[in-house]
């Protein structure tokens, strides 16, 4: 029987794919490299696995294989010179698989190759991006990071612990990785922004790791050069802008529902802050600056925010139990003034349990937004001046002032 339409075009697809890392190859080839593998060699490669493929005998793709994989390692043995590296054999016996996988999971086989193809193409970026932009303390912090992700999550149990259920220690452990992911984004967007920045670009950049941790770098500042005051409380003004995207992006990929209530006010709050900065900073000149932020994925940060949250989480909850919304609003404002990402994490969480009202937690996130901001604007009248506490109240309020009139007026 002749072959049909989907055969003739399977085997096409192996050629180009066999062309197209076979050609990368040949190209990539370096003076002194080892030529065991070049274009028609990949092409042939990709084609027997596509064969083994369409024929789908264990025992014919067993011995093939075997013969393909041999044939590899006699040719990388075979001169005694060049590179010891192992990339183009490793890539040939990736290839022959590519080819075979194409009869039952096209999709997934071609896009392989060309993910395998860009992979060799970037050899120097991405030896240079090892070697000069990642650092050894980024990459330490990096692998711990996983390592929370991909060992303790997993085992951690996926049901209500503590008096009244109040947490599920799987779930407070996602909500902790995805804070210190929208914080690890902000560190990583500073970091290739290069080691000194414009003030405002800085200060907007930072808001997003840690508005505290601006705020406290700005006061110091401040304390250390009083004539720049201004500039210092405006900068502070448009770092603390960013907490309502910020927070926004939380509650999206949490609540919808809360995010989509809250997200006029929050949006109104940056926009406010944003539009009010940029006019300041219009007669308060320009300076550079350098923000000492730390890696959040380091462990330590990351459990005392998961503790953090617990707590928050026991306090909302007896609060609602005990006081009602009052009781909610009462602790979300005393828990704010640490963490207003935990308050509106718990918060969320109460309202998908329906135990509070929507506008109770659109303004418990409110007040704690509130409380935040007051104390931030005690740290820079006591680490920094009077004259940039003056600047950054008078933006904090003119934001909080905003958004409560949106959360008030809106549907």
């Amino acid at each position: 029987m002749l072959p049909d339409l989907a055969t003739f075009k399977l085997l096409g697809e192996a050629l180009a794919l066999g062309l197209l890392v076979g050609v990368e190859r040949y190209r990539g080839r370096e003076p002194g490299e080892k030529k065991s593998a070049g274009v028609r060699t990949f092409t042939i490669l990709c084609l027997l696995g596509a064969i083994c493929g369409l024929f789908a005998a264990p025992v014919l793709t067993a011995v093939t294989f075997a013969a393909v994989a041999g044939l590899v390692l006699l040719g990388y043995y075979r001169s005694p010179t060049g590179s010891l590296g192992l990339t183009t054999e490793l890539a040939a016996l990736l290839v022959f698989w590519i080819g075979y996988l194409l009869h039952s999971y096209e999709a997934a086989a071609i896009s392989l190759g060309i993910v395998l193809t860009i992979i060799l193409a970037a050899k120097q970026q991405l030896h240079r991006f090892v070697r000069e932009q990642i650092s050894e303390a980024e990459f330490d912090a990096t692998l711990k990071f996983l390592a929370v992700v991909l060992v303790i999550y997993p085992i951690l149990p996926d049901r209500e612990l503590g008096p009244y259920g109040f947490f599920n220690p799987r779930q407070v452990w996602g909500l902790v990785i995805l804070v210190s992911t929208i914080s690890y984004a902000g560190y990583f967007l500073i970091r290739w922004l290069g080691s000194r920045r414009g003030l405002l670009l800085g200060s907007l950049v930072g808001g997003i790791v840690s508005t505290a941790a601006v705020t406290m770098s700005l006061a110091d500042r401040a304390r250390r050069a009083p004539e720049a005051s201004r500039l210092m409380g405006t900068a502070a003004v448009l770092a603390n802008a960013m907490q309502g995207p910020r927070l926004l992006l939380l509650l999206w990929l949490v609540d919808r529902g809360l995010a989509r209530s809250l997200a006029a006010p929050l949006l109104g709050m940056a926009a406010v802050g944003l539009a009010g900065a940029w006019l300041l900073a219009r007669r308060a000149g320009t300076a550079d600056v350098e923000f000492p932020l730390q890696n959040p994925y380091s462990l330590r940060p990351a459990l005392q925010f998961g503790l953090f949250f617990v707590a928050i989480l026991l306090l909302v909850k007896l609060a609602d139990l005990w006081l009602g919304d009052r009781g909610i609003l009462l602790a979300s404002g005393v828990a704010g003034t640490a963490s207003t990402s935990a308050v509106a994490l718990s918060v969320s969480k109460l309202l998908g349990q329906q135990a509070l009202s929507p506008l109770i937690a659109a303004s418990s996130v409110l007040l704690a937004i509130a409380t935040n901001a007051i104390a931030k604007w005690v740290l820079a009248l006591v680490h920094g001046t009077r004259q940039m506490a003056f600047w950054l109240g008078g933006g904090l309020l003119t934001m909080l002032a905003a958004a409560f009139l949106l959360l008030l007026t809106g549907p």
